[in-house]
């Protein structure tokens, strides 16, 4: 069995590494082997950023568990990305972790360029790459539109009922105790195809907006143990 890690992108991958590190030592402590990468063209990975698509994301995952029996783990759009690759034929993924995913695209590009806004009203820098109408600036990283139009149509309820899985988890961080309304209508639709689906919630900091000093083993050890 392969355990891949999915990371999420822009600033949400810089401040989630410390629980993917955290996670790594979690599966050792336990005998086991996560394996993190980055995909092409983020991170220490060959390739540009400006030309990340949602296509290569998942192929970049695909060729990474090689048609192998694997367990995906995904935080955030990698939680999404993760998803998506369990709707792909002749995947052979026995259990799909999903930490926050991003159930909607459009809402989450409306967020990105939220915090792109505030970050350039604070420090008075409007990079938008306005010589190149085909890219915009987000976080720092060299977007292409055509990506972000892929993202934007990111719907998780239309592609449910092609998901090919055993059983999918739902790691839900909320200080209130409640698991979010669009979570529960996931849980409702993969149910309905018969998918085994499990739903927990952490009252943990949203550790992929910042990067707090915080031990993790309460979401990690879960994690290890949804694994075996």
């Amino acid at each position: 069995m392969r355990y891949v890690y999915c990371h999420p992108l822009f600033d949400e991958r810089k401040c989630s590494h410390r629980f993917s590190y955290q996670l790594s030592k979690a599966f050792e402590k336990n005998n086991l082997q996560l394996e993190r990468f980055d995909y092409q063209g983020t991170g220490e990975a060959e390739g540009k950023f400006c030309d990340v698509t949602m296509d290569s994301l998942q192929n970049d995952v695909k060729i990474k568990i090689a048609d192998s029996p694997a367990c995906l783990i995904g935080t955030r759009l990698g939680a999404t990305i993760a998803f998506n690759c369990c709707c792909q034929e002749k995947q052979v993924i026995k259990t799909l972790i999903l930490i926050e995913p991003v159930v909607n695209g459009k809402e989450y590009v409306e967020y990105l360029f939220r915090k792109q806004h505030l970050k350039d009203m604070i420090t008075g820098n409007h990079n938008d790459l306005s010589n190149d109408k085909s890219f915009c600036n987000l976080e720092g990283y060299k977007t292409s539109n055509a990506f972000l139009e892929q993202v934007r149509h990111i719907n998780i309820f239309e592609t449910h009922n092609r998901i090919n899985v055993e059983t999918v988890y739902i790691a839900c961080i909320s200080s209130s105790g409640k698991v979010y309304h669009e979570y529960d209508q996931l849980v409702n639709h993969l149910k309905k195809n018969g998918i085994q689906v499990n739903v927990e919630i952490f009252n943990l900091p949203i550790f992929w907006e910042r990067i707090p000093a915080m031990d993790y083993s309460v979401l990690t050890d879960k994690i290890v143990e949804w694994c075996k």
